[in-house]
């Protein structure tokens, strides 16, 4: 149980939470053009690129699983705090490497794998605590979640942009120093979130059974996550592979690949934004099909090889459905899961999605290596162009967002509050509601 230290300040840990969001976001969105550059900078092999990111996933197709089971028995603020501090500590020896000359790539690959699998209970971590904090602070769900999807996507402006002109001016072993100092960041603001914490007194005693038996009847909440996946053959690859492949086979700099990704990122953060502040009026199957077509558009503009202009415009465009829908499903999981089996679902939805991701980023670039760029981008574009008629064909007459958008994440322990609590946590900007107090929430 996470508590405020006064009147007044109800806010307070909801904005912490936002703040190691976004700084986390930063991280992430800088080591996704650090990582591939500088293994492609060191070796000028995509072979070994495609190592290292494939070593950046893997672990988290088991830390997603098990991340739920830590949660329930350590509780998420001391989850999110002792993630954050091993990550730290693995991430700055990076540097110390790169002085000793002992940066070898099978090396660093090995530091990024042992990182990873405190990356996704770290996340997990944080996305349970978003309902309690926006609880307490009486911020719609939808606008929680939102705000945290717009911190990713102006974050995935800010850390290419940062990265490539630190990289292009300073060179890539500042670039480590940045990112261990960031990390530091992260560990004192989650240890500030640990510091507001109470003494856990519940602990949390559901299975991953009962988790698949709340997925076996929420036909909604299953059928959103399997609508989602398609999402992951491309996810991460299109950024740890197919987009620095792209530059560095065309020769381009650091400086725009940066551009590329903050691109994406300003199409994000205008979606989520949007989001945020309009969640009612978006439809699921409607911005499901929107997506599959950015992800067709953001492959065929590196295919054609078009002019720089067109294809950051197009990027912008592309990310725009991506930053809605990925708060959507945020919002939808966490609203249809009870408090007491949330970390289990999350921790299911990120197995799966890592599975996904892993297996294709080894695959793409395999198929880099040996059919070249090109072709790997022309496959890519049919598949995501038959996911298109796809999601035309299999949308259903009732919407999930609809269907889920009026519903309130209270705990399963306390299934009847009042009504006006229950207002509390329901999207209705033409109604607003005082405080009354604060409720208690077993951590």
């Amino acid at each position: 149980m996470l508590l405020g230290t006064g009147k007044g300040n109800s806010k307070t840990p909801l904005r912490l939470l936002w703040t190691a969001e976004g700084t986390s976001s930063l991280v992430n969105q800088f080591m996704q053009l650090l990582l591939p550059w500088y293994v492609l900078s060191t070796t000028g092999s995509l072979m070994w690129t495609g190592f290292v990111a494939f070593c950046s996933l893997l672990p988290n197709v088991f830390s997603s699983l098990f991340g739920g089971q830590v949660i329930d028995r350590l509780g998420r603020s001391k989850t999110m705090l002792g993630c954050e501090l091993t990550q730290f500590i693995l991430l700055a020896c990076i540097p110390v490497l790169i002085i000793w000359k002992a940066d070898y790539p099978w090396l660093i690959g090995l530091i990024i794998f042992i990182t990873s699998i405190f990356d996704a209970p770290g996340q997990l971590a944080r996305t349970a605590l978003a309902p309690t904090f926006s609880r307490y602070a009486e911020v719609p769900l939808s606008r929680a979640t939102g705000v945290v999807e717009a911190l990713d996507g102006i974050m995935a402006v800010v850390g290419p942009l940062a990265g490539g002109l630190l990289i292009a001016a300073a060179g890539l072993y500042s670039a480590w120093l940045a990112v261990a100092a960031m990390c530091l960041v992260i560990v004192l603001l989650s240890l500030k979130i640990y510091s507001r914490r109470n003494k856990r007194l519940v602990p949390n005693a559901t299975t991953f059974r009962q988790a698949g038996q709340l997925l076996k009847q929420d036909g909604v909440l299953r059928q959103s996550i399997l609508f989602t996946m398609p999402f992951f053959i491309l996810g991460q690859s299109w950024e740890l592979l197919l987009v620095p492949g792209y530059i560095y086979q065309h020769g381009y700099g650091s400086v725009y690949l940066g551009l590329l990704g903050a691109s994406f990122g300003l199409g994000a953060f205008i979606g989520a934004l949007h989001f945020a502040n309009a969640a009612r009026k978006f439809k699921f199957f409607t911005l499901l099909t929107a997506n599959y077509l950015a992800y067709l558009l953001s492959v065929l503009v590196l295919y054609l090889n078009l002019p720089k202009p067109l294809v950051l415009g197009a990027t912008v465009v592309c990310g725009v459905p991506f930053g809605a829908f990925s708060a959507m499903i945020s919002t939808l999981i966490l609203l249809r899961a009870p408090e007491d089996i949330r970390g289990k679902i999350l921790g299911l939805f990120g197995t799966a999605s890592y599975t996904i991701e892993s297996l294709c980023v080894l695959l793409i670039a395999v198929l880099m290596h040996f059919w070249g760029l090109q072709n790997a981008l022309y496959i890519i574009a049919l598949i995501f162009g038959g996911l298109v008629l796809w999601s035309i064909w299999a949308r259903k007459e009732s919407d999930f967002w609809a269907a889920t958008a009026g519903r309130a994440p209270l705990p399963a322990s306390a299934p009847k509050r009042k009504k006006k609590q229950q207002m509390l946590l329901e999207y209705k900007p033409a109604v607003q509601v005082r405080r009354t107090g604060h409720f208690t929430q077993t951590k």
